[in-house]
């Protein structure tokens, strides 16, 4: 059979950017479709091309949509710079000034688009093909699966397009030609979700389970499981409130509204979509084979014994854990972004020990000194006070705005110190960590939550304490307060706020919240209450250097730290400076070096002679309640130095810790909370779609169209 050379022309890469750009579908490409399925490698061949377009192009794990949209921008996430610095924080605060087409570049719907029309090629190709016609449609066969899978990929770059970007064009068929494209106008979110559920229910009984054999059930590929779970994503989304033009006039609760931002509804048949979504997530929980991690095997037992925090060292090791349901492939020694901008920051050069992390997600103090439970082993695995110098030394992370040691509160569930093989911890962006984009603990939640909103409270209680059992330690005296009783107390809309909580604590910095409050039509509301919280806090700072948060922490305007040598801590009796869960109590010697949990640096680091490498770590005394004045006295004594901590939350004259339109959420100031407008969480239609569309393509939602 001839190999025939598909060129899809690509306007806006694939999106009306420029009639002269090219995608040549080539091994992944070079096929018709008679040559594809002369046998199924060479239909994985071509898959496999399409998933690189995933890790490349689409954004939907790294760079472009997931570090500007959604990793950042909810009521416990945020950038670690000024809002004003880059026009990504404008979409990010909530458009704190007018939107412009360039607050957000056109990389990610480009990238999803080329993507889309890559799936749309194989699935034609398979249904012309006559051995896929042929293969039995009753049972999972090597075909079917990898049908589905193109299936599965598409809908997920349309579950990201119609969450972020709202009504958008919706290609099911390859474009070869202009006449494919010319014509495109936008379609409503609703139509294409309802499509693409329809696309995903059908392949999901003709699909492999993970893990079941070949590389084609891996944790990197889509498989049952991710179909099952993206199928309940997508009818969340689909029975989740979503803002809507200001036109809107059709069914469902409208909650928000503004003349030009949009409605924020829900449709009237939302419980539908509940409905389904519990369907399928029930599969993928007791029928399919990726486990709730809820054991840990490492020794010793009291540094470890942390089952949540095993699921990304999993990663840091290049093995994938049970946990994962699929994962976006990365290649250690190329470009990825884990730890360097979604990990534990560094100061170091791009050589160093370990190297620069920028560290673009950065948290609230209300989440980590507010929010959490003091004695939930999630809090220090998620969020870390402290970072690192380039020669193994750690340093307090300042909540002066900035970048790596500035910028405040980071992610903590990737860390340079942490990989196993340091060959890529020394040079920064080549570590290949894996990107996670789908894990039991997420989808047990959504289980949880499907159940609450049905009105099962008791199969929603079942789920929330799978994931609450593993968050505390057995061994501790309130074991069971903190999971059974605490559990057992809610019931009707406490179970499922509750349950909306619990996701804030299990997936932070996973990219989760801000559409979680969307979908809930909460993400106003939550916005208010964490302004009212950091004006308070702002507040108590200036009147008495402190402020108590609700459940007893205390953020102070100073805090003591002393650097340790290994040497020094060893002296102490602690073996090795990259700690792990802190067993001691607030009266031991260790206690200032293992408080807060997960931090230290490694003493694995190997430099050449001509680097003099520190491995120190800090202790740190006054973080979560201020230190008496004997207290402060015999610290500056042993030789703690007096650290700004929270002054800098007050400090900076432009304020960007309060509220005000450079500051908290900017865009949605507690006024609008008032008069009851919408949020405008969306992102623009790229100019270059607009422009090259002839009118049939324009924005809603107040952006501009030029």
């Amino acid at each position: 059979m001839k190999r025939k050379i598909i060129y899809l022309g690509l306007l806006s890469a694939l999106m009306f950017t420029s009639c002269q750009e090219y995608l040549e579908t080539q091994s992944d490409s070079n096929f018709d479709s008679e040559f594809v399925f002369q046998s199924p490698s060479e239909a994985d061949k071509a898959l496999l091309g399409a998933y690189q377009l995933v890790s490349s192009e689409s954004g939907i794990h790294s760079l472009r949509l997931f570090y500007d949209v959604t990793s950042v921008g909810s009521d416990i996430e945020l950038g670690p710079e000024y809002v004003s610095n880059t026009g990504r924080y404008n979409g990010q605060n909530l458009y704190y000034k007018t939107p412009v087409l360039s607050d957000y570049t056109p990389d990610a719907w480009n990238g999803m688009y080329k993507t889309i029309n890559r799936c749309n090629v194989i699935i034609a190709a398979f249904e012309k093909n006559a051995a896929y016609i042929a293969t039995d449609k009753t049972k999972a066969s090597t075909l079917t699966h990898l049908y589905g899978e193109a299936v599965a990929i598409r809908a997920t770059m349309y579950f990201e397009l119609t969450r972020n970007w709202g009504e958008v064009i919706y290609f099911t068929k390859p474009i070869l030609s202009e006449a494919d494209y010319k014509n495109a106008t936008l379609t409503d979110r609703n139509t294409i979700q309802e499509s693409e559920l329809d696309n995903l229910i059908k392949v999901e009984p003709l699909m492999f389970r993970l893990n079941s054999g070949g590389n084609a059930t891996t944790a990197v590929r889509m498989t049952k499981e991710y179909v099952q779970g993206l199928i309940g994503r997508l009818a969340l989304i689909r029975g989740g409130y979503a803002l809507r033009p200001p036109s809107y006039t059709g069914d469902g609760d409208v909650i928000q509204s503004h003349s030009t931002r949009g409605k924020m509804v829900r449709r009237a048949d939302y419980l539908k979509y509940y409905t389904l979504a519990n369907t399928y997530l029930k599969k993928l929980v007791y029928e399919g084979n990726a486990k709730l991690v809820t054991t840990d095997t490492r020794t010793p037992v009291q540094k470890f014994s942390n089952p949540f925090q095993s699921i990304f060292q999993n990663g840091m090791d290049y093995k994938i854990s049970p946990e994962m349901i699929f994962e976006v492939s990365q290649t250690a020694g190329s470009s990825t972004e884990r730890p360097y901008a979604f990990g534990r920051p560094s100061g170091g050069g791009s050589t160093a020990y370990p190297p620069k992390a920028y560290g673009q997600i950065r948290f609230f103090p209300t989440y980590y000194f507010g929010m959490f439970d003091n004695k939930d082993l999630r809090r220090d695995v998620t969020v870390t006070t402290t970072g690192l110098g380039g020669v193994a030394d750690e340093k307090m992370l300042l909540f002066k705005k900035g970048s790596t040691t500035s910028g405040g509160l980071a992610l903590n569930k990737w860390d340079y110190s942490r990989m196993s093989d340091k060959k890529y911890a020394t040079v920064q962006r080549v570590a290949g960590i894996n990107a996670p984009v789908m894990r039991m603990g997420d989808m047990i939640l959504l289980l949880a939550e499907t159940y609450s909103v049905l009105g099962d409270d008791t199969n929603a209680r079942t789920e929330l304490l799978k994931i609450r059992q593993r968050a505390f330690n057995p061994g501790d005296s309130e074991y069971a307060l903190k999971t059974t009783t605490y559990v057992n107390s809610k019931s009707g809309a406490s179970l499922l706020a509750a349950i909306q909580d619990e996701r804030a604590f299990e997936l932070g910095g996973e990219g989760q919240r801000k559409m979680d409050l969307v979908r809930w039509g909460l993400l106003g509301k939550k916005v208010n209450e964490l302004q009212m919280q950091m004006t308070l806090m702002a507040d108590a700072l200036r009147a008495t250097g402190s402020y108590t948060f609700p459940n007893g922490n205390v953020i102070s305007s100073y805090i003591y730290t002393k650097t340790y040598t290994l040497a020094q801590a060893q002296a102490l009796g602690l073996n090795d400076i990259l700690t792990g869960n802190n067993y001691v109590t607030e009266s031991d010697p260790l206690y200032p070096l293992l408080f807060p949990a997960w931090r230290g640096t490694a003493t694995d680091w190997v430099a050449p002679a001509t680097v003099t490498l520190k491995k120190s770590m800090l202790a740190i005394k006054g973080l979560f309640k201020p230190l008496t004045a004997p207290e402060i006295t015999a610290a500056t004594t042993a030789g703690y130095a007096k650290v700004a901590y929270g002054i800098d939350l007050i400090n900076d004259v432009s304020k960007p810790w309060e509220v005000n339109t450079n500051g908290v959420f900017g865009g949605y100031l507690p006024a609008d909370y008032t008069a009851n407008y919408s949020p405008l969480y969306l992102i623009a239609i790229p100019a270059a779609t607009i422009q090259a569309s002839g009118g049939n393509v324009s924005n809603n939602y107040g952006f501009p169209n030029q």
